[in-house]
């Protein structure tokens, strides 16, 4: 459609997207440029919008945000290392303990359990467990895909997600089974928002390996009543735990697939590691592999396939009009674009269609920087990225470095590792039996 009618269509009686690379900084700005709203029919298929991501109000948003932003900031990532790699070490156990054994697992199943458990350490202070779960628990990427997959049909009839919201919990799971995951967490978050409102009253000293993300927001003054609030603050962590886990698992299978895939690839990436790991710290540091060129521009070249969310991000600019071209856009104009469409624009990406690390290095760096939106950009910019980075360069280095395991690719296609479906996360066709891989 985009092609056809051109960069600009009004996709809805209320909505336009853009799909021109270049406007992208125009569109996506910090609050020093203007004041951004989200569109309120957009976030609501995910319920109520008490959590930052969703937060529709800008002055809202700045505040949740501004009570999260030190705890994901990169020193604070940096000094909470240790837990990152503790569970990257547990999953390379685990692979290891198959060695030799032909076993084939599925990537999709696998990097999810490791990266929850990340979130659920960093955050909470205790992984859930999802890396000592036998077959790498299967239902909880597909309950975390269900949901998202729902969003879409409760944006257009919010009433029946109020309603399934207020159902007994029971009846939820007998209607769709894979939910009971999500209740499962939603419980661990809940008791821990609970202990820590307890802890905080009776005035206990709390040892720095036991500090959770609610100590912080709990302990903020900046934070008014009704913003600690257990309600909200639940669904704030169950929005940190949903966010912070599906997308960095998704971008970890799609780079495996195509490590894998690539002789190419994966000799020259292998080569590096080999190369510069023995003289590194053991395990090596976030900051050290950051040095590595060739593992940077795999996983940038990742981040370009694997595209953060799928779904168009819309924005409102509530106080100015906003110019495109020719076109003067009214303020309060939900517009959005598209990280798959930018990723796959040919003005941003020669030969967008290969997986080519080389694009990230040399004269065609800069202008493949510019173009990679796979955490947006300006104020709503995904919270995460440096938590995102640290699990990405630990892991990668990890699993295809000289103490890696022995895998292979086990019938596994393209297209397995493509995006098909925009749940708002990123979703490979129905059929795909997801990215398999055989234990050597």
């Amino acid at each position: 459609m985009l092609r056809s009618a051109g960069p600009i269509i009004r996709i809805s009686p209320y909505e336009l997207h853009i799909n021109d690379p270049e406007y992208y900084d125009e569109l996506y700005v910090g609050p020093s440029t203007r004041r951004t709203m989200k569109y309120e029919w957009a976030v609501r298929g995910f319920g109520p919008t008490d959590y930052a991501f969703s937060t529709v109000s800008h002055e809202l948003h700045r505040i949740r945000r501004g009570a999260l932003a030190p705890f994901f900031s990169k020193s604070l990532v940096q000094q909470l290392e240790p837990s990152v790699q503790t569970m990257v070490n547990k999953l390379m156990s685990r692979l290891e303990s198959l060695k030799g054994s032909g076993a084939v697992i599925n990537l999709i199943n696998v990097f999810p359990c490791l990266t929850s458990d990340i979130i659920c350490q960093y955050a909470f202070a205790v992984p859930y467990g999802y890396l000592d779960e036998p077959e790498f628990a299967p239902k909880w990427h597909k309950a975390v895909m269900e949901a998202s997959e729902a969003n879409h049909f409760f944006k257009q009839f919010p009433w029946i997600e109020t309603i399934m919201r207020n159902l007994p919990r029971r009846l939820v799971e007998t209607m769709a089974p894979n939910l009971s995951s999500l209740f499962l967490i939603n419980d661990m978050v809940h008791e821990k928002v609970v202990q820590v409102q307890a802890d905080l009253a009776e005035g206990k000293q709390i040892q720095s390996q036991n500090r959770t993300i609610f100590h912080d927001l709990l302990a903020n003054n900046t934070l008014p009543p009704e913003e600690k609030k257990v309600s909200r603050l639940e669904v704030e962590g169950m929005a940190l735990v949903a966010a912070g886990a599906m997308t960095v698992a998704h971008t970890l299978s799609v780079i495996s697939y195509h490590i894998l895939n690539n002789t190419k690839v994966a000799t020259t990436l292998r080569r590096e590691l080999m190369t510069a790991l023995p003289k590194m710290s053991s395990p090596p540091a976030w900051n050290q592999l950051e040095q590595l060129p060739y593992l940077t521009a795999v996983i940038q070249e990742g981040l370009r396939w694997a595209h953060g969310v799928s779904h168009r991000l819309q924005r409102i600019s509530p106080d100015v009009d906003l110019q495109y071209k020719d076109y003067t856009i009214p303020r309060g104009t939900p517009v959005g674009m598209t990280s798959v469409l930018q990723h796959a624009h040919p003005d941003a990406y020669a030969h967008g269609e290969l997986f080519d690390p080389q694009r990230w290095l040399g004269d065609e760096a800069q202008k493949s920087r510019k173009y990679l939106v796979a955490f947006s950009r300006g104020s709503r910019q995904c919270l995460g990225i440096n938590l995102a980075y640290c699990e990405l360069y630990l892991t990668l280095a990890a699993m295809f470095g000289p103490s890696g395991p022995d895998m292979e690719l086990y019938e596994t296609r393209e297209t397995d590792a493509e995006v098909y479906h925009d749940y708002f996360n990123a979703c490979q066709r129905h059929d795909s039996k997801g990215v398999r891989v055989k234990m050597l």
